[in-house]
């Protein structure tokens, strides 16, 4: 008996503007196919961004229409994200409309006057069951847009035209509509563009397209090789935002055009785009198993994200650091300030990192006035455990290996070898194989539970101590200014404080018998001490009440400094950690 051939299937998108003023895409898909039903759905979510996001909000005039005859083709709404077609012809056409101005932000399209973009999740349908359908795209846009940038390869008669070998891979092409022009540099065996949406001078832009290329030379000679032949930047500077999301060829990356010539800024610029480069690696290839393929419908749940940000969040500063821009001092501003942001609230008590990345979507990626006291970042603690754990294996690794040596290894076998992601176990019996080191029984309860980090004793390890002097008195609340008056912003819970009868958006009329201003706030907590009682009355949904707060202690002065008075044996260790990329 012959083998029955698959049902044959041919998609091509065309992507117009609708109504620019009103922020519409005109998206049409002409179908090709021996089947009598087919259910097209739009995603929910975007890798990368650990939320469902219900993209199907913003399409609408959804039809099916007979490409000879101009018929319409029967169609039902099966659920909020699925368009089943019954009795199709062999040839036809669906039309929707895309608004595109809900958010500007990495995850969600956009669209005005001066460019576009696409987050391809956010506007393209795939066939249900059939994500390994090829497809092309093509652009109607050139009268408004001359160029549009993907690292999708084109038509070599067409530039607005592109090709994907599935779904995954158009997924993970974001598109960016622009009248700019582009520059390129090289790195390793690859060749990067790089956009920049907004007006910048020409020198700011040779400074990053030179900043960039040192960024990408550094984390391509920690890895050992460049993954792709072509990479592309997209920096949009024409908005105030902030934001990267990282992609198999690519990076979107926003920042506030008004901070750029702030050389501080400028240093947190390069982080966002050293952050979402690594994940070139880390993420994009190196991966814990969940991360891919992915249900475009459904989380894809791990408890893994402290390897696949957590890392990345340790190495994007450490690759500026050893790309030469930050000093030592810069750098160790960096690590305390990620130390002291876990320190100073409760949250490491409440949650672990495993469960901070399981639950990102319902609690890291949800925030509200509480999240702060109770949600861990698998970023932040995760960056502060990958620094733990490479100077743990400095100390321990006979043959100095560390996490760079892991990484080769876990790119070896798993994404050359076995074309799969790992478990957690596997990466740690990968850490011992390469390092000859258990960090499993090193750091699996900083992991499993919610206990902090011991980070002083890691640290001291190369010679680096903490130092606390000073200790003042805290409010225990942020404010916020609105029309000249003040309203609990933020509350900072303290287990070894007493709890404050103080709610979220209480007006703050007086502080100890005076009207209330921001001045006479920052007067007191200027002079606050550690225990100190005062008074506030407020206003709480229309009535007035008074209560008494006790200031909590905290230092001034706290920092961690390089000791020169310890062993020699810290001191050469802290000297590779310096010197050599770990």
């Amino acid at each position: 008996m012959e083998e029955q051939s698959k049902p044959a299937l041919k998609l091509q998108f065309e992507v117009s503007i609708f109504d620019i003023y009103k922020h519409y895409y005109q998206v049409r898909l002409f179908v090709e196919t021996n089947q009598k039903e087919i259910t097209f759905c739009l995603p929910s979510w975007t890798p990368g961004s650990y939320m469902i996001r219900d993209y199907a909000t913003h399409l609408h005039k959804f039809n099916v229409q007979n490409t000879i005859t101009k018929e319409t083709v029967s169609w039902e709404m099966v659920d909020l994200h699925r368009w089943k077609l019954n009795q199709v012809p062999p040839k036809f056409e669906i039309s929707y409309i895309i608004y595109a101005f809900e958010d500007f932000t990495v995850r969600t399209n956009y669209l005005e006057t001066e460019f576009g973009f696409i987050n391809p999740p956010a506007l393209f349908l795939y066939p249900e069951g059939k994500l390994d359908t090829p497809m092309s795209v093509e652009f109607k846009v050139s009268e408004l847009f001359p160029n549009v940038y993907c690292s999708l390869p084109r038509d070599e008669n067409n530039p607005h035209q592109f090709y994907a070998d599935h779904f995954d891979e158009l997924f993970d092409s974001p598109f960016q509509l622009s009248k700019k022009n582009s520059v390129f540099f090289s790195a390793g065996t690859t060749k990067h563009e790089l956009l920049i949406e907004g007006d910048v001078p020409f020198d700011f832009k040779t400074k990053l397209t030179n900043d960039l290329q040192k960024i990408a030379e550094t984390q391509i000679q920690w890895m050992g090789e460049s993954p792709n032949l072509y990479y592309l930047f997209v920096l949009n500077l024409s908005l105030p935002a902030y934001g990267g999301l990282e992609h198999k060829a690519s990076s979107i990356n926003y920042f506030n055009p008004e901070l750029i010539h702030d050389d501080e800024e400028y240093k947190r610029l390069l982080e966002l785009l050293s952050h979402e480069y690594f994940h070139l690696w880390n993420i994009k290839r190196i991966r814990p198993l969940a991360l891919g393929p992915f249900d475009y419908q459904k989380p894809n749940l791990t408890r893994e994200l402290w390897i696949a940000e957590g890392f990345t969040s340790f190495y994007d500063a450490y690759f500026l650091f050893h790309s030469g821009f930050l000093s030592i001092e810069d750098y160790l501003n960096k690590l305390q300030s990620d130390i002291f942001s876990l320190e100073d609230n409760e949250a490491d008590f409440w949650m672990s990192l495993e469960e901070s990345s399981f639950t990102a979507w319902t609690k890291y990626y949800k925030r509200n006035g509480n999240s702060h006291n109770i949600t861990v970042s698998y970023y932040t603690k995760g960056g502060v455990l990958a620094l733990c754990m490479n100077l743990f294996l400095l100390h321990e690794s006979k043959e100095k290996k560390t996490i760079r040596h892991v990484f080769h290894k876990l790119n070896e076998v798993f994404v050359k070898g076995k074309q799969r992601g790992f478990t957690k176990q596997e990466f740690f019996e990968t850490v011992k194989e390469v390092t000859g080191v258990d960090l499993k029984k090193e750091f699996n309860d900083y992991l499993e539970f919610p206990k902090p980090i011991p980070v002083d004793f890691y640290l001291d390890l190369i010679g680096i101590h903490r130092i606390q002097i000073d200790m003042v008195g805290e409010t225990g609340f942020k404010t916020k200014e609105k029309n000249g008056n003040l309203f609990v912003q933020k509350i900072l819970h303290r287990s070894d404080v007493d709890s404050i009868d103080l709610m979220l958006d209480d007006e703050i009329l007086a502080i100890n018998g005076k009207r209330a201003s921001n001045s006479l706030l920052q007067k007191l907590e200027k002079n606050l001490r550690p225990g100190e009682k005062f008074h506030l009355i407020l206003s709480r949904a229309g009535k007035v009440k008074e209560t008494m707060v006790t200031a909590i202690g905290n230092y001034k002065t706290r920092k961690f400094v390089i000791s020169e008075d310890c062993s020699v044996e810290k001191k050469e260790l802290r000297e590779y950690f310096l010197r050599n990329i770990v």
